[in-house]
């Protein structure tokens, strides 16, 4: 299953999107990077309509809150208070857009009916 979630956010936060996972894509190693690379190169192509999974919007948020740690690793904590501010709230928003996509395609969630079973007689 997949989703949209990029649909609805306008060029500029895009732009920050894509310069945080190009700023992760450099830290990581081995498979990790292999699959994080994929969802790179997907939002890259297609912008705000790609389809990604879960996977892919875990992605995006880790690359988010990670570009925010370094922020305040390099500048401290005081500084630049509204460009972290801006990307937590994007890793918020995408998180939530996860969370109900996956609670809508849970195959947990779906409650089927099925008929009652005849009683067995055991005498």
């Amino acid at each position: 299953m997949m989703t949209k979630p990029l649909k609805d956010l306008n060029r500029a936060e895009l732009e920050v999107i894509l310069s945080a996972m190009r700023l992760q894509v450099r830290t990581l190693k081995g498979a990790e990077k292999d699959l994080f690379s994929l969802d790179y190169q997907k939002v890259l192509k297609k912008g705000r309509e790609v389809e990604l999974d879960g996977m892919g919007m875990k992605h995006i948020c880790y690359a988010l809150r990670r570009k925010a740690l370094m922020l305040t690793a390099v500048y401290g904590n005081e500084a630049r208070k509204a460009q972290k501010k801006m990307l937590y709230n994007l890793a918020y928003k995408i998180t939530m857009k996860r969370i109900r996509f996956q609670e809508e395609h849970n195959p947990l969630n779906k409650h089927k009916e099925t008929p009652a079973l005849p009683k067995a007689d055991v005498s």
